[in-house]
């Protein structure tokens, strides 16, 4: 896993070093979305370092990661036909395109080479790391495979052309990675979440961003590297998805990702605070934290029931023991294989006390994905220009030739 700026900088042959491209083009699935955004900055670097891009533009929308997403790939990739280890794929979008993408790869030919370039926030901290690809059938991902990409690459100069919402989404899982694995990052978002926010984790105006995504990145690989194939169902970073899965599949709630996922980690905190692993002034931190950064605590429609509900279900899914991921004080991890109903019934008492006194914590179904940006208080991001080369990063991250290697294979 590369961390390096500006990678589509004229000029910039880092991608073309790491994939250790020996042809004359660059086979890229991008996102309909980032394409619409950056065509003409990604052609012009393929003219400066002497390659063509041979394109594939599919959708990377939460309601697109299916099967025939995946198949449209196939065919795509039938009809460039990479060869058969020399001209690895390059998936560039948020993670439901990496997802599917990685899929595809390794489906093609019983696997070929790829490489993934998340460009949202929570692609970064979340899809940018681990082995999983898979679509949605019958159930979110449920059709999938492992198959490990030979390089990812995490470029925040994406981030100033992503939705608000899509950042707040992402904000989920780091608030995942701080409350279960580091207190420091969650220090962090107290004191600079607000501003990261409004500023799109831009880190020519937040250089904190890239220490925000970095420590995200890194608690990440410490929990899940050890065992990229679950062997073990005994995993600290299924801290936050205990109950998103329900919450997530439901259609009456509409949720991205990153915002159930969020839901989940403050109903859990407040499980563990009833349960006594965590104090209740660390359980108020988190709390307060969510309500400074105007994360959700909870969705118009969610009871005390959907939370008895969903831990029925992920009983299941995690072959009929709870193994429940829940913070030990800030930073910390505690399982739990089982919890009452009155337990439930308690924290949801707590959580409703807490949004009656801020209300906006509570949000309603507006702010959903299918709904216009507009109608829940967030607004499409302006087009930036986007410089054909950016400021100095921070020193202990990459400028344009050089990335800074997170983990190597």
């Amino acid at each position: 896993i590369w961390q390096a700026s500006n990678l589509f900088d004229a000029g910039n042959r880092f991608l073309l070093e790491k994939m250790e491209i020996v042809t004359d083009r660059v086979i890229v699935v991008v996102d309909k979305t980032v394409w619409d955004f950056y065509e003409d900055k990604m052609q012009t670097w393929a003219e400066s370092v002497g390659v063509r891009l041979e394109l594939v533009v599919a959708p990377g929308n939460e309601d697109e990661k299916t099967m025939d997403n995946m198949l449209f790939m196939l065919d795509e990739l039938a009809r460039v036909d990479p060869l058969r280890r020399s001209e690895p794929v390059l998936a560039v979008g948020g993670g439901v395109l990496t997802d599917t993408a990685g899929f595809a790869c390794a489906l093609w030919r019983r696997g070929i080479p790829w490489c993934r370039l998340p460009t949202t926030l929570l692609g970064m901290v979340d899809a940018s790391v681990g082995i999983k690809v898979a679509v949605n059938y019958h159930r979110k991902n449920g059709v999938g495979h492992f198959f490990s990409p030979i390089h990812t690459f995490i470029d925040a100069s994406f981030l100033p052309t992503v939705s608000a919402a899509d950042i707040k989404s992402g904000c989920g899982e780091i608030m995942k990675a701080a409350l279960i694995h580091d207190a420091e990052l969650f220090d962090l978002m107290e004191t600079h979440g607000v501003d990261l926010i409004d500023t799109n984790f831009d880190a020519r105006q937040e250089p904190v961003a890239n220490v925000v995504i970095q420590r995200s990145v890194d608690a990440m690989l410490e929990c899940i590297g050890p065992d990229l194939w679950e062997e073990s169902l005994l995993r600290p970073m299924d801290f936050g998805h205990s109950f998103s899965r329900t919450l997530e599949a439901s259609e009456q709630f509409q949720l991205r990702h990153g915002e159930a996922v969020a839901i989940d980690c403050v109903m859990s905190t407040m499980i563990a605070n009833v349960l006594g692993l965590v104090s209740d002034a660390d359980a108020d931190r988190v709390l307060q934290l969510y309500a400074k950064l105007d994360l959700p605590c909870s969705i118009a429609g969610v009871t005390a029931d959907t939370y008895k509900l969903a831990t029925r279900e992920i009983t299941v899914h995690r072959d009929g023991i709870l193994r429940a991921p829940l913070p030990k004080g800030i930073g910390a991890c505690a399982f739990v294989d089982t919890f009452s109903d009155d337990t439930i019934d308690k924290a949801f008492a707590k959580l409703q006390r807490f949004m009656a006194d801020h209300p906006h914590t509570l949000w309603d179904n507006s702010r959903s994905f299918n709904s216009p940006y507009g109608d829940g208080g967030f607004e499409e991001p302006p087009v930036q220009d986007l410089p054909s080369k950016g400021p100095e990063a921070p020193p202990h991250f990459s400028n344009n030739d050089h990335g800074r290697l997170l983990v190597g294979r």
